[in-house]
């Protein structure tokens, strides 16, 4: 999901950035301190000009490596966001599935767990390696999995398992899960 440009990372990590740093108190005192402890080690290191070329391109590499991570940190921090906006859009009518096709799929699932039903007694065997059953159950955890990200980065199991419960409850008409879950989260 990398698709923030370099213009655009170097426009909000740069200059921007730089513009906010400076109207943080916490983050001028912390220059402070950065500047006054460099200044006490290069007064009292007595390093020779070797070590302390040595020591340069250490600082150098150091710098380098917490500006990626900076970066890294913003690219995430972002793609999250946008993610969450667009499932939050997606959320407002409900789910980015139709009735019919969540209906089609609510079908399907119910006929891979008949079918492991039949054949193996049991619905909840995941444990093949191979085969079409097994990609059968890759569809079902599909339908499974696919509710939504949000829920799983706000680390709300309950309302997943919610989800889930729904699903598999065969008792209640195809259509009417399929209402349930295209209608779960609808603002």
């Amino acid at each position: 999901m990398d698709f923030i440009s370099k213009e655009f990372l170097d426009a909000r990590t740069g200059e921007a950035l730089e513009a906010r740093l400076r109207d943080s108190d916490s983050f001028r005192q912390q220059v402070k301190c950065l500047h006054e402890a460099s200044k006490a080690f290069s007064k009292d290191s007595g390093m020779s000009k070797k070590c302390w070329k040595l020591y340069d391109t250490l600082e150098n590499e150091w710098s380098k490596y917490n500006i990626m991570y900076g970066e890294e940190s913003y690219r995430l921090g972002f793609e999250d966001g946008m993610q969450i906006a667009s499932e939050k859009e997606i959320r407002a009518k409900g789910s980015v599935l139709s009735f019919q096709d969540m209906t089609h799929l609510v079908y399907l699932y119910d006929a891979v767990k008949k079918l492991n039903m039949f054949l193996l007694g049991e619905w909840d065997n995941y444990d093949r390696d191979r085969g079409t059953l097994k990609e059968l159950d890759r569809v079902c955890k599909v339908i499974e999995n696919g509710t939504c990200a949000e829920i799983r980065l706000r680390g709300e199991d309950e309302t997943y398992e919610c989800l889930t419960d729904i699903l598999d409850n065969s008792g209640i008409a195809p259509e009417e899960r399929a209402r349930m879950l295209t209608d779960y989260g609808r603002v």
